[in-house]
């Protein structure tokens, strides 16, 4: 298995320093990525084939910030899979979609996760909800979990 580090100007290998479990040849097939342990740093499990499953927790020390968005869907499905989350800081825009696919016959974490590095705040997230409905959320601190409503489709937005 293969751990590396996005450096900003490439990807740095650190499986090596990484843990024995970069260390060991094995044959695997599915992951899941999600914050397990609700710290703002997203945990993987592995799946091997014939074998047991593997808890990787980021332990990463980092003065980053973060943000958890869990959407509650009224109007449209209740875990807002298809949701488009436009998020905004002083460093720019990030973009995001609910979903939980990712990894052969493995299911994420369908809260959205937006790393924001030094930002403190967050100054505008977009919601478009899979019904149509639009929200607005506006100076949303960092390092937290939150949860959003759908609002009615006569209330599109909150302050």
């Amino acid at each position: 298995m293969l751990l590396a580090r996005n450096t900003g100007h490439g990807f740095v290998d650190v499986s090596a320093e990484s843990g024995s479990v970069f260390r060991l040849p094995w044959v695997a097939r599915g992951m899941a990525v999600g914050d397990l342990d609700n710290d703002g740093r997203l945990d993987a499990v592995v799946t091997t084939n014939d074998g047991p499953a593997h808890i990787l927790r980021n332990e990463t020390s980092t003065q980053n910030h973060w943000i958890l968005l869990k959407l509650l869907g009224h109007t449209s499905n209740r875990d807002a899979i298809g949701a488009s989350v436009t998020l905004m800081t002083g460093s720019g825009r990030q973009y995001a979609t609910v979903s939980t696919a990712g990894s052969y016959l493995s299911a994420s974490d369908k809260r959205v996760h937006f790393g924001l590095g030094p930002d403190r705040s967050i100054q505008k997230i977009d919601i478009r909800w899979p019904s149509g409905i639009s929200q607005t959320l506006k100076d949303i601190p960092a390092d937290q979990i939150l949860q959003v409503d759908e609002p009615s489709p006569r209330s599109t937005s909150k302050p």
